[in-house]
């Protein structure tokens, strides 16, 4: 009887890490097109403000490589609520981005990973280089428009 539940748990276990590995193979990663460098360089340029050395850059976490709890544990406080799924975002406090990089999600909307970073970066540097608060609406619009400029001009499809 051991024998046959150790059986039926190693069945189990290899059918999930089956399944798992087939889900995986199937969700192909978007990739950026610049770095995270060059784009923040534009976003800068099209905000009109100087590159400040003295300013970390945020660390960049993609969807595939990250744990939804993370996401959760970094951006809970902020949004005053715990996510569910993962989405695009700037976690203040822990000066870190977070990227879907799902390439189906940007092939169906027209759109590259390069300009939801650009968006992101936006609010890093509302943040970082002028002591915006995130909680003026005013913020996501002009993030938006940074994104939209980023996508026009360098996104290609």
């Amino acid at each position: 009887m051991k024998r046959l539940k150790s059986v039926i748990g190693l069945f189990i276990v290899m059918s999930l890490t089956q399944a798992s590995l087939a889900a995986t193979e199937r969700v192909k990663p978007a990739l950026l097109q610049y770095t995270p460098e060059f784009i923040l360089q534009q976003v800068l340029i099209k905000k009109n403000i100087s590159f400040r050395d003295d300013v970390a850059m945020p660390a960049i976490y993609l969807e595939s490589k990250t744990s939804l709890q993370q996401f959760q544990n970094a951006i809970e406080s902020q949004w005053n609520f715990r996510p569910a799924v993962f989405t695009n975002a700037y976690a203040v406090k822990n000066n870190e981005i977070y990227i879907l990089d799902e390439a189906k999600y940007y092939d169906e909307s027209k759109r590259c990973m390069d300009d939801s970073l650009a968006h992101e970066l936006t609010h890093y540097v509302q943040v970082k280089y002028k002591n915006y608060d995130l909680n003026d609406e005013s913020l996501e619009w002009d993030a938006i428009e940074v994104q939209t400029w980023f996508r026009d001009n360098f996104c290609k499809f």
